[in-house]
């Protein structure tokens, strides 16, 4: 038997519930990492990008407030200069990618807490819109 993403939405939602309050975030978490890979791993990203769908996830760049997407404009063209390696169209090839493909040149840790957030958010108005 297999689920809708909406039916795992409300089976692990029901799930957190169950979890003790110190854990609950932990929980919560775990749930959008598995949905991170969940997409990933039947390539939701690909099929966005090719089908005009009009939901970006919180993860791509492009999807953050402008004045996150100008610090990471920012860190991304020194980083890039550092390195020798900056054109303006790399920075702007990287500010259309997902905020997971620079982990290696920036840090993304206050970035993806921002995405994760943002993603549980989307989940959550889903969930109450189902019910």
């Amino acid at each position: 038997m297999g689920f809708t993403k909406l039916e795992l939405v409300q089976f692990f939602d029901r799930l957190t519930e169950l979890v003790s309050e110190e854990n609950k975030e932990k929980a919560r978490v775990q749930i959008r990492e598995f949905f991170l890979d969940f997409e990933k791993s039947y390539q939701y990203g690909d099929a966005v990008m090719q089908r005009g769908v009009p939901y970006l996830p919180p993860y791509y760049i492009s999807t953050m407030p402008q004045t996150m997407q100008e610090e990471i404009r920012e860190k991304l063209t020194a980083k890039l200069t550092e390195q020798g390696a900056y054109t303006s169209e790399r920075v702007e090839g990287f500010m259309c990618s997902k905020i997971h493909d620079l982990k290696e040149l920036i840090d993304i840790k206050d970035y993806m807490e921002w995405a994760d957030k943002e993603l549980y958010r989307n989940f959550e108005k889903r969930l109450k819109a189902s019910r």
